[in-house]
């Protein structure tokens, strides 16, 4: 089979992640994907996929500045010009130029497939969407969602005829990577930290989503020796900064911004925290499962379905939760170490390999589907 997948960029997200683990393994199956993605501005994981074998196409800059149109008609030009049997799209707005595409060029459309990655969008608050929406996924041959929550809620948006043709396939992560990291000394990641010291992290991008304003919120309630590590880039940087300085949080809390070792710094702290307001799935808490360490969520939807029994579940935006969850899992060991065996359990079912397999079947299927 040959795949092509659809992405807006190659930054750290979550979305990224997966396509960058993923795709080499389609390759290695003894399948060819390529990626096409809209535009490589901090485009953190080109690099890596390019090295492992992946083309990855980037829509060029005076295309891409032409607006829409422009856009569709080149990805419309570039499907038409290669031999695909499946096209896979991800993320807005390129869920929304497939569908327009499949539209146009009708059959002559490979099979069409998305993937639903979040509970909640801006789109699903605007009354009039919806039947734009219900248009837009009625063109897709396969949906597939991370978690069962994910599906059931796009579901009640789209109330669809033909539910057959919606999936769940959840996410998958490299576990031997997480298994197997090694530490770093405390000191190297923070220097000058003591043995008292406790050390949090947050991963994810500085974006509302993320909450990291409230995290900051909990960090004032901690004891000064409570520090905190923050993994990721976004929008939201300068004004977390500012937050930061206005709170005197300048020694506690540290931006680290974008990092490829977070493996092995998620197997130097003590605790993993995920304060986000949705998510649709929670990638790096299966990562930080696997790699033997706690983590505290908010008591989201899909989150909470990943971490299942193996985290502690904080309502959202709660700050008193928070502080008295990291205090018990950092200060009590005998529930802490609880919570790692409950997390490598949990973590084992989602992997890398099964997720890729699960999407190569429903290729497969839809690719005999032409066939017959």
């Amino acid at each position: 089979m040959k795949i092509l997948f659809v992405n807006n960029g190659l930054a750290g997200g979550g979305v990224e992640k997966l396509l960058n683990d993923m795709l080499p393994l389609i390759n290695e199956s003894g399948n060819y994907c390529e990626l096409l993605i809209l535009f490589d501005d901090d485009a953190k994981y080109l690099e890596s996929l390019r090295n492992n074998g992946v083309k990855v196409q980037i829509v060029p800059k005076k295309i891409y500045k032409k607006g829409h149109f422009q856009r569709i008609l080149y990805i419309m030009n570039y499907i038409k010009n290669n031999d695909f049997d499946i096209v896979h799209a991800n993320e807005f707005p390129l869920i929304y130029y497939c569908s327009i595409i499949k539209m146009i060029l009708g059959k002559k459309m490979p099979k069409l497939v998305m993937t639903e990655h979040n509970t909640d969008n801006r789109r699903r608050h605007i009354k009039l969407s919806r039947p734009l929406e219900k248009l837009i996924y009625r063109n897709y041959d396969k949906v597939t969602s991370i978690s069962d929550k994910v599906q059931g809620v796009l579901l009640d948006w789209l109330q669809p005829n033909d539910r057959d043709k919606y999936e769940v396939i959840y996410n998958g992560i490299i576990i031997e990577d997480f298994r197997k990291s090694q530490s770093y000394k405390r000191s190297d990641l923070l220097p000058g930290i003591g043995e008292k010291d406790k050390l949090l992290c947050v991963i994810g991008s500085l974006t509302e989503q993320k909450n990291y304003f409230f995290m900051l919120e909990v960090m004032e309630s901690l004891p000064d020796n409570y520090h905190v590590l923050c993994l990721g880039e976004g929008p939201l940087k300068q004004k977390i900064i500012s937050k930061i300085q206005q709170k005197g949080l300048q020694k506690r809390v540290h931006l680290l911004g974008f990092r490829k070792d977070a493996a092995r710094i998620l197997k130097t702290v003590d605790v993993l925290v995920i304060p986000s307001l949705w998510e649709g799935f929670g990638l790096i808490a299966v990562e930080a499962m696997a790699s033997k360490v706690p983590v505290i969520v908010s008591d989201v939807p899909g989150l909470s379905e990943i971490v299942g029994e193996a985290g502690v579940k904080c309502s959202v935006n709660n700050i008193e939760e928070f502080v008295q969850a990291i205090k018990k899992v950092v200060n009590d060991s005998e529930y802490s170490h609880e919570l790692i065996k409950l997390g490598e359990r949990q973590a084992s079912k989602y992997d890398i390999r099964k997720m890729t397999e699960n999407y190569l079947r429903l290729y497969e299927q839809l690719v005999k589907y032409i066939d017959i």
